[in-house]
């Protein structure tokens, strides 16, 4: 963990811009599938929306595990929607389960300013009554969730990509992950400027689109999709390029795994390359691989891998 300058802030957005132009078509398209998926979800009343919440940090690790792959070269493919669920899923279900509580847990800290209203436009999609907008409780309630949402945001912001990857537990992530926001708070807010902009730059567009088109709903709801479809793989990309940023001595291991993992390298059992027909390839002492079943990094010694494992598929450092 390292403390970066506060400018980091924007480059990680433009980090993101620059991971969602190397692969458009397939970033658009699994960030629908995802978006699709939600939805349907939702569809299963109470249930949906939970399940869809404790399903967040492993999505959340698949998304990362996609930029891990276009940064090392490689190339975006299906699986890799899901590729969140291959390591750590216990860890990053018990992650899932303690966002669901503190998402809770925060919109009942602001119903004690607008008596549920947020609570029940959130979770049942019931729309704030007009009263409540009048005499701006629910403005009130959305300052409170905010204020008591910045230490989950912080909490677990790094958390799911560190239990996957750096192998840490629930709790020691979710620790690292606040300091590390913490200890970062002048780039976290350069982030949010940047973001916060972005947005008011969409609302004026938005607010122009529906002067010309004399308050076409369709027209905006287009727009709106749009915006989204294009913001959001930068926005996914942008929390992957602050992780790199911040922990930089990280190694991002389902990304090195789907990246460099295409052909037989080498492995200690013998019999296994006997059976692929194929002889075993020799790599440099200390070099490391990552085994595509387990995701367990494996230290080559000069003669044989350390663990023992399948064939290991590796492609980069030969």
């Amino acid at each position: 963990m390292r403390v970066v300058p506060a400018k980091n802030g924007w480059f990680w957005l433009l980090k993101g811009f620059a991971l969602f132009r190397k692969s458009p078509v397939m970033w658009l398209f699994l960030v629908f599938t995802y978006w699709i998926a939600v939805a349907l979800l939702g569809q299963i009343r109470y249930l949906g929306l939970a399940t869809s919440t404790v399903l967040l940090p492993a999505f959340s690790v698949s998304f990362m595990a996609m930029c891990a792959v276009l940064e090392r070269g490689g190339m975006l493919r299906p699986a890799l929607l899901f590729s969140g669920f291959q390591n750590g899923l216990a860890t990053l279900i018990a992650l899932g389960v303690l966002y669901l509580l503190s998402v809770v847990a925060v919109l009942g800290i602001a119903s004690l300013a607008d008596a549920g209203a947020l609570l029940q436009w959130v979770f049942y999609g019931q729309e704030p009554p007009q009263e409540g907008l009048r005499d701006g409780s629910v403005s009130r309630a959305l300052v409170f969730a905010a204020l008591a949402g910045a230490p989950v945001l912080m909490a677990f912001w790094f958390a799911p990509v560190l239990a996957a990857w750096n192998r840490m537990g629930a709790a020691q992530s979710l620790f690292y992950s606040f300091f590390a926001v913490w200890r970062n708070w002048r780039a976290f807010v350069v982030y949010g400027a940047a973001l916060a902009l972005a947005g008011l730059a969409f609302i004026t567009a938005v607010t122009a689109a529906a002067i010309a088109t004399s308050g076409q709903v369709e027209v905006l709801r287009f727009l709106g999709l749009i915006f989204t479809m294009l913001t959001l793989p930068t926005l996914f990309a942008s929390f992957y390029a602050s992780y790199r940023d911040i922990f930089p001595h990280a190694r991002p291991g389902p990304g090195r795994s789907a990246v460099e993992c295409d052909g037989p390298v080498a492995a200690p059992d013998s019999a296994i390359l006997r059976r692929e027909g194929r002889p075993p390839r020799r790599a440099p002492a200390g070099s490391e691989r990552f085994d595509r079943k387990t995701l367990r990094a494996v230290r080559f010694s000069g003669r044989r891998f350390a663990l023992a494992g399948r064939v290991l598929p590796c492609r980069a450092d030969r």
